[in-house]
């Protein structure tokens, strides 16, 4: 049986659009534009200006809905400036793009291009959308086969946005690595596509490391840096190349689980970001299995940078975690993780996690 494998393509810098003309004229010339109303706000008149003098028209700028959910990606796909266009442009982060990725790949499929503008996810350059219901509580990941026919990574608008996406998406580009190397831990059999995956997510979570501060502090100034563009293409290419190769089985498991379990609290929807809550996770998930040396090395960038390490930094009490952990345990990642979890363990870790706060 045929193994299809997709690689995302990417142009990424301060002037990434203006390859928009040569890249996507090949595909059509009626572009329709989904996304977010802040993305579309910052992106659409540097793409406008880009493609002036093309061939390219643009039928409409759509917004997504509000949410990655499955009932509005049908919406979309039904309008008629979806109809009419020969391909989809989606801008924002990862639920605007989700939301047009569902509707390109599994409701009516036209050429798909991503404008992420901002670097809090992979879902540009992934094979998976993560939708919720309309209610904002988690649904399911959903593998859409391949990627976006090419990303473009304008880095002046990603540090002109506000350094929070940066830092949600250092937190959420945390997790691929553990995630991934924890899915494969009992050895068992995997393919040679998704053993590249697993050694590749090492670069997940070392230039994090590396240049995450500074790159946060580069996004503070609205600086289009190096470090900058480290961090852009770590958490959008890297990330989404590493989801890519290893499939939905591997990709992600306990922290991501426990993040959804957490989309059952009011806070975490009106306050947090999600990788904000999966940078949390990450802790609980090494906690959990015993990756003690792991929390030592990420414990002083998370604290350079002020991501959550303690439940109070997410607003989540002890009283509270009853239905999280419950809902965790339910999704399909928490499957994936090659032991079973159970309740206690779940609990265990992030008790564990409170006393190392107290000391460290």
């Amino acid at each position: 049986m045929a193994t299809n494998q997709y690689i995302v393509n990417y142009t990424v810098g301060p002037d990434a659009y203006n390859e928009v003309p040569r890249i996507c004229g090949a595909y059509g010339k009626k572009a329709v534009i989904i996304g977010g109303k802040k993305a579309m706000a910052a992106g659409v008149p540097v793409l406008k200006e880009a493609i002036k003098d093309s061939d390219i028209t643009i039928t409409d700028c759509l917004w997504y809905g509000g949410e990655a959910a499955i009932e509005y990606a049908e919406e979309l796909a039904a309008t008629q400036a979806y109809k009419d266009a020969d391909m989809v442009f989606a801008f924002g982060g990862g639920k605007a793009i989700d939301t047009a990725k569902y509707a390109t790949r599994l409701v009516d499929h036209k050429p798909f291009f991503t404008f992420p503008t901002i670097a809090a996810t992979c879902a540009a350059a992934s094979a998976e959308a993560i939708m919720y219901y309309t209610n904002h509580e988690a649904r399911d990941t959903y593998a859409v086969h391949e990627t976006a026919t090419h990303v473009f990574i304008n880095t002046q608008i990603i540090a002109d946005a506000p350094e929070i996406y940066l830092w949600a998406g250092i937190g959420d580009t945390m997790a691929k690595h553990f995630e991934t190397s924890l899915a494969v831990k009992d050895g068992h059999k995997i393919t040679m596509g998704q053993a590249l995956g697993v050694h590749l997510g090492e670069m997940c979570y070392k230039p994090l490391v590396q240049y995450g501060a500074k790159a946060m502090e580069d996004c503070k100034n609205n600086i289009a840096s190096e470090e900058l563009e480290r961090i852009a293409i770590t958490n959008i290419i890297t990330t989404g190349i590493v989801s890519c190769h290893v499939g939905v089985t591997i990709n992600s498991n306990a922290a991501h689980a426990i993040c959804y379990g957490t989309t059952l609290l009011p806070q975490i929807e009106e306050r947090h970001l999600h990788g904000e809550v999966v940078s949390y996770c990450t802790l609980v998930l090494l906690f959990m299995d015993g990756q003690l040396d792991k929390v030592d090395e990420l414990f002083p960038l998370y604290k350079a940078i002020s991501l959550p390490t303690k439940l109070a930094d997410i607003e989540i009490k002890e009283d509270e975690l009853k239905p999280v952990i419950e809902k965790s345990l339910d999704t399909a990642d928490m499957g994936f993780v090659p032991y079973e979890v159970t309740y206690d363990m779940v609990y265990k870790a992030i008790m564990d996690l409170e006393k190392y706060n107290e000391t460290h």
